[in-house]
């Protein structure tokens, strides 16, 4: 078969193993894995799926959702305080993502990105045989804007940053974001963890036509097996998007768990404050071992650094214990790093004390 031509060098995106791999690597029984690798919360919907399951027999799984998906963009307009003609809604962010490259991106253009980063990005944009720009993030972590904007040539298509940064956990600057968008290049914000930070950059989608921002529901709404996720932008760039994004890509249940989600924000709320004292909580445990340094994060999730160790060498020892974890240590500048979200208390004390015992 005649296949694409830039698969001869491509590289895939890194996928998390599944619990049984990990189980038959590390001679593991899949009841004793605990998963602190995805970034998801550790809180099922409970009381989401109850109501769900009262109203299963009205719902229309013999047809097509309506394809403009009107009654989830009107509640999430109000969610965010703008026109649901703002909104497009996606299969998860990562189709998002996908329906952005693919509106922007021809062969050979240029996309910045600031690494490091969510090694998701330059997937996208290698699909559309497109040229990806890697970036250096300050010592702190922090995007180095004026390394990306004076690198911005007429072959610049797009910027993508993430905010909060995964696997960094930090922010982007709203004053280096300005700059940036006052070129006539796409700025994609992807905030998959807006929530547990509070901060976002959508209000700024009414003055800039060429920023989008990606939300989903897979984070602090505890919907990730859902795959809901949506972008914001200016109505003019929204309607652009439509005329790429694929029809009936999120089913039926999809869109009512989603509905119903928006109609239940005070749970998510408290879910998220939980999650952010345990953080903080884990924080403060991290920095009393010696030999470890925590990275100041605002999401649910922390990257840590070890003095003596490698990622790979900690992801190995956790995962013979059941602990998996993320392994980014061959990301730049992350090679003795690795990546854990919050679990529950009981979760979060195993994991504490299993790398207390591997650093000591």
């Amino acid at each position: 078969m005649k296949i694409r031509r830039i698969f001869g060098d491509f590289e895939p995106y890194g996928w998390e193993p599944s619990n049984e791999q990990i189980a038959e690597e590390f001679g593991l029984k899949t009841g004793r894995i605990i998963r602190f690798d995805t970034n998801t919360s550790p809180y099922t919907p409970a009381r989401l799926l109850q109501k769900l399951k009262n109203g299963l027999e009205t719902l229309p799984l013999n047809r097509y959702p309506d394809t403009s998906y009107s009654n989830l963009r009107k509640k999430l307009a109000s969610y965010n305080s703008c026109s649901p003609d703002s909104i497009m809604v996606s299969n998860g962010a990562d189709e998002a993502l996908d329906i952005i490259t693919k509106t922007f991106i021809d062969k050979d253009d240029e996309v910045r990105l600031s690494v490091p980063t969510y090694s998701y990005y330059p997937v996208l944009v290698r699909l559309m045989a497109g040229k990806v720009k890697q970036i250096k993030r300050n010592k702190d972590f922090s995007d180095d804007f004026a390394a990306i904007k004076n690198g911005i040539g007429k072959n610049t298509h797009m910027v993508m940053l993430c905010s909060p940064n995964n696997p960094t956990g930090n922010l982007v600057d709203q004053k280096g974001l300005k700059k940036l968008l006052e070129t006539d290049c796409a700025v994609v914000i992807d905030e998959a963890y807006y929530e547990f930070s509070g901060k976002s950059a959508a209000s700024l989608t009414r003055s800039y036509d060429n920023l989008i921002v990606v939300r989903t529901f897979s984070k602090a709404f505890s919907l990730a097996g859902l795959r809901v996720g949506y972008t914001i932008a200016s109505e003019k760039t929204t309607s652009q998007l439509n005329l790429v994004r694929p029809p009936n890509s999120v089913g039926v249940i999809s869109l009512r768990l989603a509905e119903m989600a928006l109609h239940n924000v005070k749970m998510m709320k408290e879910n998220v404050a939980r999650i952010l004292a345990e953080r903080d909580r884990c924080i403060a445990r991290l920095n009393k071992i010696r030999g470890i340094k925590t990275i100041p994060t605002a999401a649910n999730f922390m990257l840590v650094r070890f003095a003596k160790r490698t990622g790979s060498e900690v992801y190995k020892k956790l995962a013979k214990r059941g602990l998996v974890v993320r392994d980014v240590s061959k990301l730049p500048s992350l090679k003795q790093c690795i990546r854990f979200s919050v679990g529950k208390p009981e979760e979060n004390d195993t994991l504490l004390k299993a790398i207390s015992e591997i650093v000591n």
